[in-house]
């Protein structure tokens, strides 16, 4: 799935801060160690890199491989990919809408 230049797992963010992990522990982990021990943020962690009902593997597959490609895209695939960022920046909205609220 992931790459070096896109790790898959899970992304644990809190403000401006992101790490990454196999999985949601050590996404977590990465992340509180890197934040002041006084930060009151809210933490999120999420399936990074993967396909879902918002937008689906092949499309990220696609997006990565296009981006990778992104100085030397065709017209065509250059409108492809910016349809590809379009869709998966509503993907993150409908994402994040259809999260829970989880207070401590």
């Amino acid at each position: 799935m992931g790459t070096a230049s896109t790790p898959s797992g899970y992304r644990a963010f809190a403000g401006n801060k992101e790490m990454f992990g196999a999985d949601p522990r050590e996404a977590l982990e990465r992340l509180l160690v890197s934040l002041p021990q006084e930060a009151i943020l809210p933490i999120v962690i999420l399936p990074y890199n993967r396909g879902d009902a918002f937008f689906s593997e092949a499309q990220q597959t696609r997006l990565f491989e296009l981006k990778s490609r992104r100085e030397t895209l065709t017209t065509s695939e250059q409108r492809e990919w910016e349809a590809l960022v379009e869709a998966s920046f509503e993907a993150a909205t409908y994402r994040a809408q259809s999260l829970k609220t989880v207070k401590a």
